[in-house]
């Protein structure tokens, strides 16, 4: 139960307002004031302690709003402090609601139409606090779920500028940690460099295998066994004799030169004596005879043909080839490495070898050479002939060698020609992504990227279900308000119904939609130039029936109020007088059922009928929001003073005429009187006196210019001018002014109710 407002400092109009005894409340507490003392300041301070939002009462602080507001409110036995910055403890749930300007424009609509704004606050007034717990949850369970969205984006971006294409970040995600991942990339680099140069590549010399010579055993033998018969066995014998005493194994080349110098005077070319008796002389000349020179010639043919095949020239000649060939084949290295030192080497012995192997053979040759004619034997060029084998043998190692390069090199040229350099830098990119993958940064990136894609699951996961128990409370909730809305719409005699009213929870946020139809035609909830909207359609009386109707339906499928505070700030604002009477009995209802009712009213007519209603009046209490010139107080206030008066008793004559018929004379008298008095009520003093008529006052208003207090009446005075005309024979007599007549029961129900209504 609501007990008191302690004080009230630095807030609104109230500068400095304390409790004092007289003050406290009731089961039913009327507080009556008129606008602008500050009976929506109280209401605030309420709904602030409710929701315990500080912002609503600092927004509300004194001017100049230097000093910090303060407030104490005291329920069921407990104060509830406001420091200036927040409430001291959170209220109870389900225990305060408070219907004032504030819960309107926040819940319900703007005076223009309903906004994104209205639907969400709304659905959280419907569904109560706890589901609001809920959807608060809710709410800050999709912003911490977009903000490691939002850090998670920002990771993988920098992921990204390490990522080279064609991996996309799942495929980076994906590579696994390669030890040698460093070697196959130069590989790889190596083959886009080749690629890259594939003309030319492709253009380079391949490696080939040096033709070697053939070693010939038959040839070297027919050369060792050759001789001839053409010479006379006799001369012969007699020659080889001679040179066998005489001479060493050049002996037959001496010979042989010095027949050819023997003239036609037969002298000795070397001693210059005649030798034409001796027989020596004449057997060397025949046996140096022409076929001799035949067949040495030959054989020395032969001979040299040997040599240069066989010879070191010869290997010369194979070891610059095998060079270029080696050379050449460094160049694919790539392909297949070559071990220079090795080749070199390898060279070298062949050439050792193959040199013994010459010289062997080249001594035999020798041998031949100096005794033509003489036979040798074959087996004496075995040695030369196995060492000219090792030698062919080790070069052909050197020929293995290149012919496996050259392959290699074919092989590379052929698949240069049909390599495409982006295939070759796409699997580098791979292999580069794959080393990063694994290097510090990114790894530290991907475990917090780890982290948030973790946080989030829970995150949506927790969402999921905090979504299905908002919406099966929302379902069963929202359905009942609805028909709970429409019902004192309907109650209120208001002609507009809300329809297809659905909970929506958009980005995590609870919302409501709606339709809502005025006389039967949905409307635009929003602001519209161009048709019927929201803020055209309806009157400021329906905006606000409306607005109750929203307050009013959660209340009405609970069972029992009890323990409950309901706070009505004005409840009959632009509202007529049929209205009035219908809230004064929701007052009474709420009351009945168990809940301590709060008015705050500016209405003298409705405080009458509340302080009248005897289901109310053995528990109300009455209090006034009065200003002072320290600021608004309150206190109480004697509600049969302030109510019997004239003004008052035809307030209720006409009221009671129009619920429950009657006497309409009485009604009819009442008419012009009630308007009076409410114009100096509503106007005291100048311009209003307590002799101005009707006439008089609406002369007044006519004459009144812009600015002053009473222009905005002058919109009134067609009404007011029909009701004066209407009721002036009703203070005349009628037998004495010429077609003047009282009115009929319809007329006075008319123009009682335009009365009424006229001033608000």
């Amino acid at each position: 139960m609501l007990e008191r407002f302690g004080s009230v400092n630095k807030v609104g109009l109230f500068e400095s307002y304390s409790h004092s005894s007289d003050c406290d409340f009731g089961e039913v507490a009327l507080i009556y004031g008129e606008n602008g003392v500050g009976k929506s300041t109280l209401a605030a301070i309420l709904d602030s302690l409710r929701e315990r939002n500080a912002d609503e009462i600092i927004r509300r602080r004194s001017l100049p709003g230097d000093v910090a507001p303060t407030a104490v409110v005291r329920l069921n036995g407990k104060d509830y402090t406001f420091n200036g910055l927040n409430w001291d403890d959170q209220l109870p749930y389900d225990t305060l609601d408070v219907f004032y300007p504030g819960f309107v424009t926040r819940n319900v609509h703007s005076a223009t139409g309903v906004e994104t704004d209205h639907r969400r606050n709304l659905c959280e007034f419907v569904i109560g606090r706890k589901a609001v717990e809920k959807v608060t949850r809710l709410a800050n369970a999709d912003t911490e779920s977009r903000t490691a969205l939002a850090e998670l984006k920002a990771i993988e971006k920098q992921l990204q500028l390490l990522i080279k294409d064609p991996d996309t970040l799942e495929t980076f995600l994906g590579l696994f940690n390669d030890p040698k991942i460093d070697e196959n990339i130069e590989k790889v680099r190596a083959e886009l460099r080749q690629a890259q140069s594939k003309d030319a590549i492709i253009a380079r010399t391949v490696p080939k295998a040096v033709s070697l010579p053939t070693i010939d055993r038959n040839a070297i033998v027919i050369v060792l066994e050759k001789s001839t018969d053409s010479i006379d066995a006799g001369v012969t014998a007699v020659v080889r004799e001679h040179i066998n005493q005489h001479l060493d194994g050049d002996g037959e080349n001496w010979l042989k030169y010095g027949v050819k110098h023997v003239g036609k005077d037969a002298k000795c070319p070397f001693c210059a004596q005649d030798v034409t008796s001796s027989s020596l002389v004449v057997a060397i000349r025949s046996y140096f005879s022409a076929e001799y020179r035949t067949y040495t010639d030959s054989l020395s043919l032969e001979i040299q043909a040997l040599r240069n095949q066989l010879g070191t020239t010869a290997y010369s000649n194979i070891s610059t080839a095998l060079s270029v060939q080696v050379a050449i084949a460094a160049q694919w290295t790539d392909e297949m490495p070559i071990d220079q030192p090795a080749v070199t080497a390898t060279l070298a012995e062949a050439e050792a070898t193959w040199k013994l192997a010459a010289e062997k053979l080249g001594a035999l040759l020798t041998i031949k050479q100096a005794k033509p004619l003489d036979k040798m034997e074959p087996i004496l060029a075995d040695e030369a002939l196995v060492d000219y084998e090792r030698a062919l043998t080790i070069l052909g190692k050197v020929n293995e060698l290149l012919s496996a390069s050259g392959k290699k090199a074919e092989e590379r040229k052929t698949a240069l020609a049909k390599a495409a350099t982006s295939e070759i830098d796409q699997r580098l990119r791979r292999l580069e992504n794959q080393k990063a993958r694994f290097e510090p940064l990114s790894k530290d990136l991907i475990e917090k990227r780890s982290v948030l894609v973790n946080k989030r699951a829970t995150i949506e996961i927790e969402k999921t279900g905090l979504k299905k128990e908002i919406d099966e409370s929302a379902v069963k909730v929202v359905g009942k308000y609805q028909a709970g809305i429409n019902h004192y719409l309907e109650h209120f005699g208001c002609d507009i119904r809300i329809e297809s009213i659905e909970p929506k929870f958009p980005s995590g946020r609870a919302s409501v939609q709606y339709m809502l139809k005025a006389h039967g035609h949905e409307i635009d909830l929003g602001l519209s130039a161009v048709k019927p909207c929201f803020e055209t359609v309806l009157s400021d009386g329906d905006k606000y029936t409306l607005a109750l109707s929203f307050f009013l339906a959660r209340l009405k499928d609970l069972a029992s109020l009890t323990g409950r505070i309901i706070v009505l700030d004005d409840p009959v604002n632009s509202l007529g007088s049929s209205r009035r009477i219908l809230v004064e009995g929701v007052v009474r209802d709420l009351h009945i059922r168990g809940a301590q009712v709060i008015v705050l009213t500016h209405d003298e007519r409705l405080a009458a009928m509340m302080w009248r209603d005897r289901k109310l009046n053995k528990k109300i209490v009455s209090l006034q929001v009065e200003r002072t010139k320290k600021g608004s107080q309150l206190r109480t206030w004697d509600v049969d003073s302030a109510t019997q008066s004239e003004y008052v008793k035809q307030y209720l004559t006409l009221n009671d005429y129009l619920e429950h018929g009657g006497d309409h004379t009485q009604a009819a008298a009442c008419i012009r009187p009630y308007l009076e008095h409410r114009l100096r009520h509503l106007f005291p003093g100048p311009p209003f006196t307590t002799r101005d008529t009707l006439g008089d006052m609406i002369a007044t208003i006519r004459s009144s210019i812009s600015g002053s207090r009473l222009y905005a009446l002058k919109a009134k005075l067609p009404d007011l001018e029909s009701i004066n005309s209407a009721s002036l024979p009703s203070h005349h007599a009628t037998d004495d002014v010429p077609g003047m007549t009282l009115p009929t029961p319809e007329g006075v129900r008319l123009f009682a109710q335009k009365a009424l209504d006229v001033l608000g």
